[in-house]
């Protein structure tokens, strides 16, 4: 008798920790970031990097060559837009990546950041969204 509670027990066990095997198993995980956080963070390096090259104040001096490439460099899924504006708030150029024209019903990051360029005052602002899938 005492062989059969035994054997018992261990059945009890073993199914509990089955059972507990199947419903982790059943469950999925699928890690991402945030839609927001990587367009926000992507803007913020872009705009860096447009800084420290140098493509800022080679656009203003009227050669937006850099920020195009820079622009078709960054990930396909992500669209941007790099807006310069003089101190009274005037687009002064916009510069937006191929076939990323269509901000409708998207959800849009913006950062902005100053810039002095021969004496003159300057907000470079970055506006970044995902491209819209084909239906």
């Amino acid at each position: 008798m005492k062989g059969y509670v035994i054997t018992l027990d261990a059945v009890v066990a073993i199914s509990f920790f089955l059972f507990a095997i199947v419903i982790i198993m059943s469950q999925t995980y699928q890690p991402r970031a945030p839609g927001g956080i990587y367009l926000k963070q992507l803007t913020l390096d872009t705009l860096t990097v447009l800084e420290k090259t140098g493509a800022i104040d080679q656009a203003l001096g009227g050669d937006i060559t850099p920020i195009q490439d820079m622009l078709e460099a960054t990930p396909t899924l992500a669209c941007m837009d790099i807006s310069i504006m003089n101190a009274s708030g005037d687009v002064m150029l916009s510069v937006v990546k191929n076939d990323c024209t269509e901000t409708t019903d998207v959800d849009i990051q913006t950062t902005a950041k100053p810039a002095v360029y021969q004496g003159g005052r300057y907000i470079i602002k970055s506006e970044s969204w995902f491209r819209k899938e084909p239906d």
